[in-house]
């Protein structure tokens, strides 16, 4: 967690329930936090995370200490430019 602000705390809350149902630590006194998940490993694992950042809008207060492997992950791209789902 970047901030402990009121839209902090619920940009956690909102990553949570985007996930539906895991389990989660208690942020520590640098706001880090551990989300459990059920998935093929741990590159699934961060791909999750990372979508379930954006699909909250949770991006301004929530950061992912270890990244996923996406080239130009920073960078916008159109519904036409994503990956297909498989």
């Amino acid at each position: 967690m970047l901030d402990r602000t009121p839209r902090g705390l619920r940009a956690r809350q909102d990553l949570l329930a985007v996930l539906g149902g895991v389990k989660a630590t208690e942020p520590d006194e640098g706001g880090a936090f551990e989300v459990v998940l059920e998935c093929n490993g741990q590159d699934d694992a961060l791909q999750r995370v990372w979508d379930a950042v954006a699909a909250a809008g949770a991006d301004d207060h929530l950061v992912i200490l270890e990244h996923p492997h996406i080239a130009r992950h920073w960078e916008h791209r159109s519904p036409s430019d994503q990956p297909a789902a498989g």
